[in-house]
Parts: structure tokens; C-alpha cells; sequence
């Protein structure tokens, strides 16, 4: 459980991070140095998580999971666009993060 949680703070952080620093006016804004501060906190998660599970379950996972909350920030944060293949994308990165992440 504790994992889940930390992939969980991970995959918040991190694309809070990566939202902020998207959404900074400049390099030297406020909004960038929050932004960096999150992502580098996400980075102190990620050695966390690295240390707790295999590399071939943690890396796909975090990695699938980062991809969709990027999604979402960009479509309803930054008023990116989804096309309908867009969106079956993130539905096919799911579903391989479902995949992967089952322990049979």
C-alpha cells in the first residue's frame, strides 16, 4: 500500500511540477521555481519508489501514469486540445499500466 501512495505523490508531483513550469511566464517567475521544486520533489519520490520495486514494474508505471496526468493538466489547465485519437491513446496507456501493474 505504502508503494501505491508513493507512486501516487510521484505522479501528483511531479506533473504539478511540470504544469507549473509550462505555465511560468519566465524562468526567473515564482511559478517556475514551484514548478522546479515539485518536480525535483518528485525526483526524491522516484528514488523512493526505485528502491521498493522492480525497475520493469516502477519504470512503465510511473512512466504511463506521468503520460496521463500531463494529459489531463494540458486539457483542462492549459486548454490543450484532445482529438479522439489523443484520447484512445491515453485509454491504450491505461490499460497497459492495468496490465502491468496485476501481479499474477
Amino acid at each position: 500500500m505504502l508503494n501505491v501512495a508513493a507512486m501516487i505523490a510521484y505522479v501528483v508531483v511531479s506533473a504539478l511540477g511540470l504544469y507549473k513550469i509550462k505555465a511560468a511566464e519566465t524562468i526567473l517567475s515564482a511559478d517556475f521555481a514551484v514548478g522546479f521544486v515539485l518536480y525535483a520533489s518528485g525526483f526524491l519520490i522516484w528514488l523512493y519508489i526505485l528502491l521498493r520495486l522492480p525497475l520493469s514494474i516502477a519504470f512503465p508505471v510511473a512512466a504511463g501514469a506521468l503520460i496521463v496526468a500531463t494529459q489531463l493538466l494540458g486539457y483542462f489547465l492549459l486548454d490543450e486540445k484532445m482529438s479522439i485519437l489523443h484520447v484512445s491513446g491515453v485509454l491504450a496507456v491505461m490499460a497497459g499500466i492495468t496490465m502491468i501493474s496485476v501481479r499474477v
